[in-house]
């Protein structure tokens, strides 16, 4: 579908998102102050410190160890005394001591590493306030987490309630100086520039433009009934309905706007005014509408031949992304070859380089160090954040998202498609070129990390006990090294600064190492006294340029061989005319070597780890003419005859060969000829892990049945993921109560239709959860959980496990939740939104996992092929 053909559509069912916090370190900081009025300002500088008592944890780790928190947990962590000096804690760890905050305000120095910064507000009377702090990785209010601003960038300000007397907001710190205030909100409903996403307005191209703002609700019930109306000079309005935010919230929500005129006089300046009004649509009151608030932003205005920004909406939430063009030098004419002619046309399509940015860069910033070049767009993705993802999880997919944009809308040749990219964006070109080696013809890594693992010592102390291994799986992903001879049929071209002090250059040297043991075409060029960044030539290389239009992809019918390493088919399932279908140990590399013959036909190989696969006749054959009457294949010592092929494709829309293993008589393998997986088995459409279920839409459901202190925290957890994507991945996502989830259920069964959905708490508290889980062999509830056929545990556990959505052959349902409010609590602030973490299919843990590690896991591992526990992998 083309992108506006499914605008609409997106806008009406626009969503909210948010973002997760980093790893919890080792210490924490407390700050108080004196009551001040309501509508005043209050700006803390008084503070404690308190050690944990043991070294942070170097690394990412998706079951970090902390006392602190399994002390808050365990309701043992006491508040400082701020009459006191010092004044203890919880047992085992050390007192709170004082530190103080420096002149403007903030909390700075090495005592602050891995910090929380618990600030003591005591107030005279209950109200609603802005929270403004900078420089934390997460924030506690009265035991309720809301993101941070780890980076330091000022896009936070959140609606916060303070009760009557003591208040404690425990910051955890992140990467540097801590500052925050607490100021009024200007009103219970208002729009913030302080995030925005905006397209550059084209003056020469009637369109319907799309950007999103962040909508805040300071109040302490849900918004609902709101839409936003763009307007601007020459342009037709459009009204956008926001679904529902909730209490004490913050969303960044679409608009749009539409040009129906191209070149008008009021577009010639280098900007246009957008005036952007939030009404609330209330047909029970009169009048029936009603402008909450207003605000003009300001859009650059450019010509489509120029250097600009496109905006589209996500598949991954609904959110709006942009993406940098940089588009193709105009064209000359044989008789003037240097005058510009905008009738000249090329002979073949255009050229399309994907360019990843570094850590701090933005797309549009990316596109900015590039000239234009002849016959070839420029595109730059933003890994959904300046820092995002690394090019990993949602970065790899938003990269994907973007080149499947570009190649649409540019009309762009796909054999002639290159991917390159700086520091982290060389990291991603390695990461994004080894997983899908059939979609680029050449990449390029300028100053690249190869993996987390050899990056900065990442690698280093890493667990091997079976449950750590199970746990640590789906990270195959991260490893390129054990996929780096994907790159076989690609050219590759690697960039480094010798004198490189932030990447060393020995990231580069080894892979330059890799290579020389198999591959042929590749070049390698060490820039003699370079460092890190030296100057936009270290991204706009010409010979590098140069090397990436000398290639192009082969056509797949053409592909004589098949060398292919995979960490599974929910990352990269194909290459050219193969497809992965299920594995026999699940998110683990596999691996497949194949030949093709044609005199006469036959395909020979090997597999490693592969359960099933498939042979896309689409691409071996291109026109049903070419197919011979029989093919054979040879695999792992099986022969399989396949007769009368031009029927067989006549008859089969989906045009591939399926196979799977059976066991034989003696306990023995062969593989056979096999129908495609069931949609409602595990396939390459639907296959977990559990961080899969981010994705296709998704929506946060958030229980109202339990206790009160459950129902808090089931609102207060949706709420927090939904921040912390919004914070680390720029989104939108949509968060409701099982209520809204059930009322719309009746009303509006296509809002909800095909999406992944992810329910809080468990089967007592949620209804959702009920419904949606309702025949999944994992049972969750108040006081006790089940694991299939097993007999009922009664404990207080964490349980994290997604399931197939029973309505639908696509969509995925991911339970976060426990078997008690600390079981639940304990899970709060994992590291879900970071790259360089994983969960498998399920996770059963105490929350005693916060002091003892993996050995609190009571189970962990993937569903079997048919979704089943008795056909799965799990914890020896």
């Amino acid at each position: 579908m083309h992108p506006n053909q499914s605008l609409k559509l997106g806008l009406m069912i626009c969503c909210s998102l948010a973002w997760c916090m980093l790893d919890v370190g080792s210490l924490s900081l407390i700050a108080s102050l004196s009551a001040q009025s309501p509508t005043e300002e209050i700006q803390f500088n008084k503070g404690w410190v308190l050690s944990s008592g043991q070294p942070p944890q170097r690394g990412r780790s998706s079951l970090p160890i902390d006392p602190i928190e399994h002390a808050w947990i365990s309701s043992t962590l006491s508040m400082p005394d701020p009459k006191a000096e010092e004044s203890p804690s919880a047992p085992g760890l050390q007192p709170w001591k004082p530190f103080a905050a420096d002149e403007q305000s903030g909390f700075a120095g090495r005592n602050l590493f891995g910090a929380v910064l618990a600030l003591h507000a005591p107030m005279q009377q209950p109200g609603i306030w802005m929270l403004d702090a900078q420089g934390h990785a997460s924030v506690r209010i009265n035991g309720s987490p809301r993101t941070g601003d780890v980076y330091a960038n000022g896009s936070v300000g959140l609606p916060v309630a303070l009760k009557a007397g003591d208040n404690w907001l425990l910051l955890q710190s992140g990467r540097g100086r801590i500052a925050a205030k607490l100021t009024p909100p200007p009103k219970p409903v208002f729009l913030s520039t302080r995030d925005t996403t905006f397209p550059t307005f084209l003056r020469n191209e009637p369109n319907t433009w799309i950007g999103s703002i962040l909508l805040v609700n300071a109040q302490e019930a849900p918004l609902e009934n709101i839409t936003l109306r763009a307007s601007a000079q020459g342009c037709e309005s459009i009204d956008t309905p926001v679904v529902s935010i909730p209490p004490l919230s913050i969303k960044k929500v679409p608009f749009a706007l539409r040009s129906t005129q191209a070149d008008l006089a009021e577009w010639k300046q280098d900007t246009i005014s957008v005036v952007i009004t939030a009404i609330e649509t209330n047909p029970s009151a009169e009048g029936g509408a009603s402008s909450v608030d207003e605000i003009t932003v300001t859009w650059p205005v450019r010509n489509s031949t120029q250097t600009h920004r496109r905006t589209f909406l996500s598949e991954i939430d609904n959110s709006v992304q942009y993406y940098g063009v940089v588009p193709p030098a105009p064209q000359t004419t044989d008789e003037n070859p240097s005058a510009a002619s905008t009738d000249a046309q090329p002979s073949k399509p255009p050229a399309l380089i994907l360019s990843l940015h570094g850590a701090g860069v933005e797309g549009e910033g990316q596109a900015n160090v590039y000239s234009q070049k002849p016959n070839t767009y420029i595109i730059a993705p933003t890994n959904r954040r300046n820092f995002g993802f690394d090019w990993e999880d949602w970065g790899r997919w938003d990269a994907i998202e973007v080149l499947e944009q570009a190649q649409r809308r540019f009309q762009t040749d796909p054999k002639r498609t290159y991917i390159t990219g700086h520091s982290m964006g060389g990291h991603g070109t390695w990461h994004i070129g080894t997983l899908f080696p059939d979609r680029f013809a050449a990449l390029g890594p300028s100053a690249g990390w190869i993996s987390f693992a050899t990056y900065a010592g990442r690698g280093a102390n890493v667990p091997q006990d079976p449950t750590s291994v199970l746990m640590r799986r789906p990270l195959s992903t991260s490893d390129t090294l054990a996929r780096v001879t994907n790159l076989k049929t690609q050219g590759v071209y690697i960039l480094h600064g010798d004198a490189d002090d932030n990447v060393p250059v020995d990231q580069a040297r080894s892979m330059r190492e890799e290579l020389a043991k198999f591959h042929p075409d590749w070049v390698y060029k060490e820039q003699p006294g370079a460092g890190h960044w030296w100057g936009n030539t270290c991204c706009d290389w010409p010979p590098m340029i140069d090397f990436f239009l000398s290639h192009q992809i082969a056509d797949s019918a053409l592909v004589p061989n098949i060398d292919f390493t995979t960490p599974g088919p929910h990352v990269s399932p194909s290459c050219h005319w193969f497809l992965l279908g299920t594995q026999d140990r699940y998110a683990e590399i596999s691996h497949v070597q194949l030949q093709r013959s044609n005199a006469p036909w036959k395909i020979t190989g090997t597999t490693e780890n592969v359960a099933s696969f498939a042979i896309a006749l689409d691409k071996l054959f291109p026109t049903e003419t070419d197919p011979p009457e029989a093919i054979t294949l040879e695999i792992d010592g099986s022969t399989i005859e396949v007769n009368q092929l031009s029927d067989w494709l006549k008859s089969n829309p989906s045009k591939s060969l399926w196979f799977k293993k059976s066991f034989t008589s003696d306990d023995k393998w062969d593989w056979k000829r096999s129908e495609p997986p069931a949609a409602h088995d595990k396939n390459p459409n639907r296959y977990g892990v559990l961080k899969e279920a981010f994705r296709n839409r998704f929506i946060l459901v958030y229980g109202t049945e339990g206790t009160p202190d459950e129902n808090r925290w089931m609102l207060d957890k949706a709420r927090f993921d939904a921040e912390t994507f919004w914070y680390r991945g720029n989104g939108s996502v949509d968060c409701l109560s099982d209520t809204q989830w059930l009322a719309l259920q009746k009303s509006n069964p296509q809002f909800l239709a095909e999406r992944n959905c992810i329910v809080y708490g468990n089967a007592t508290a949620n209804a959702a959860w009920r419904e949606l889980l309702a025949s999944s062999p994992i049972s969750v509830e108040n006081g006790r959980w089940k694991f299939g056929d097993k007999p009922a545990q009664v404990e207080s556990v964490l349980a994290w496990f997604l399931r197939p959505h029973p309505t639908s052959n696509k969509a995925m349902v991911a339970a976060i939740g426990g078997t008690d409010l600390a079981g639940m609590k304990s899970g709060t602030r994992l590291p879900l939104f970071s790259s360089g973490t994983a969960y498998p299919d399920a996770m059963i843990a105490s929350p005693d996992f916060l002091k003892d590690g993996i050995d609190a896991v009571r189970n962990v591992g993937f569903f079997g092929p048919d979704w089943s526990i008795e056909k799965g992998e799990w914890k020896p």
